[in-house]
């Protein structure tokens, strides 16, 4: 009883959204029967309940988020955002960035980089015309951005 006593205990996390939930759930890989009522019971169509599983698989809660919201990025955070983005490349080598929110999106490729409200970078991809999770978030934009580099994981 001491043992357990002792033992760290982790944050209580927040409770999930139903919709959180069912994301959670058909990641679970469900038969098809079952995963279309966890599309349905989420709100969204069989496509879009593949990329929130995807997003769930790299981050939980914070991928799905990260896929989901897109929020304005001001202030001391906009700050923090455009200094990592901008320690994180030699000029020569640094992609050219549009930025909408909390999206910055490399000229020219398909490759994206979604800051979320955690402070990590999270890469994106686009593929078959949608904006697609590619890899876990990270500290750094630009270990961030190198998972778009690499074939997705159907495609390989």
């Amino acid at each position: 009883m001491l043992a357990q006593a002792l033992r760290p205990t982790a944050a209580p996390e927040a409770e999930l959204t139903l919709a959180q939930d069912a994301v959670r759930l058909a990641a679970g890989s469900p038969e098809k029967a079952v995963a279309d009522r966890l599309a349905d019971g989420s709100g969204r169509g069989r496509d879009e309940l593949e990329l929130a599983v995807r997003a769930w698989q790299y981050g939980g809660v914070a991928g799905l988020s990260v896929l989901e919201e897109e929020w304005t990025v001001q202030g001391e955070t906009l700050a923090r955002a455009r200094a990592a983005l901008e320690a994180a490349w030699d000029d020569d080598e640094r992609p050219t960035l549009r930025a909408r929110g909390n999206r910055w999106t490399v000229v020219g490729a398909p490759s994206q980089l979604r800051l979320g409200r955690d402070g990590r970078w999270w890469p994106y991809r686009k593929e078959h015309g949608r904006w697609a999770p590619a890899g876990s978030g990270a500290q750094d934009p630009a270990t961030a951005l190198a998972a778009t580099e690499q074939p997705a994981a159907e495609e390989a």
